[in-house]
């Protein structure tokens, strides 16, 4: 039986369509098999580079020092091995606390210069004490009435004891009214008002002591009068004089103060 022409087309393009797809599908898959191999190496790669592939590789202790690595595993410890891990962990916390302690003592340090600098600055320009005025009005004073020509009779003593009376009344004017002075009412007190009054008071030094033993009370007196005990008779003495003096003056004094 003769074939036709179709047949012979088919047995011709049959065979070398199907050899065809064949090829196509081998390289295909060798394709396939290539990109696996290409996805499976870089699952790995990312699993090395997320999880250390060795637990024991060296590592870097909290102080930055290197540790090397362990050569033996945790389950094949022997107890000795362990105490001995155990103490070289105890042994990198307490480095790690003993640097963290030192960080804080440096801090401390630095708080504490902080301190003394602003200490230093601020006696430079605080005010001076009660005390540093008081000493300051006392020599101002005693310089004061030192170069009037009425002192000129007076000795370095009955200056000083003018001088001392004079700053007692400054102090109880001053605390009594809460004053802060600024330095030219200060002057002006100590130039105005208190000569007059230190002049009564050496008058009355000359009425009520007796001897230079008595002056020399009466300077200790008026410079520290709480810690000053006057005897008996120089102190009813001084009581009955000094009066006329301070009324004048505090009245003076009392009049320089702004009214309410």
């Amino acid at each position: 039986m003769k074939l036709n022409r179709a047949a012979w087309l088919l047995l011709i393009f049959v065979p070398i369509l199907l050899i065809a797809g064949g090829t196509a599908s081998y390289f295909a898959y060798q394709k396939m098999q290539a990109q696996h191999q290409r996805n499976v190496a870089e699952l790995e790669q990312f699993g090395y580079e997320m999880v250390p592939s060795d637990i024991h590789s060296e590592t870097v202790g909290t102080l930055g020092a290197s540790q090397l690595p362990s050569t033996f595993s945790e389950k094949k410890l022997t107890p000795t091995e362990r105490v001995i891990r155990g103490l070289m962990q105890d042994k990198e916390n307490l480095l790690a606390e003993q640097q963290t302690m030192l960080d804080e003592i440096d801090a401390l340090k630095q708080q504490i210069e902080e301190l003394k600098d602003y200490k230093r600055l601020n006696q430079h320009f605080a005010p001076e004490s009660f005390a540093d005025e008081l000493a300051r009005t006392k020599s101002v004073l005693k310089s004061t009435l030192a170069r009037m020509p009425e002192s000129e009779p007076f000795s370095n003593v009955r200056l000083d004891v003018m001088a001392a009376a004079g700053t007692q009344e400054y102090r109880r004017f001053v605390m009594a009214n809460r004053l802060i002075l600024d330095r030219p009412e200060k002057a002006r007190i100590i130039e105005d008002y208190l000569p007059t009054y230190a002049f009564c008071v050496a008058r009355a030094v000359d009425l009520a002591a007796n001897s230079r033993d008595e002056e020399r009370i009466l300077m200790a007196w008026f410079s520290d009068p709480d810690q000053t005990r006057l005897p008996t008779l120089l102190a009813a003495d001084i009581d009955k004089l000094l009066p006329a003096c301070k009324t004048p003056l505090r009245t003076a004094l009392q009049a320089t103060l702004p009214t309410p």
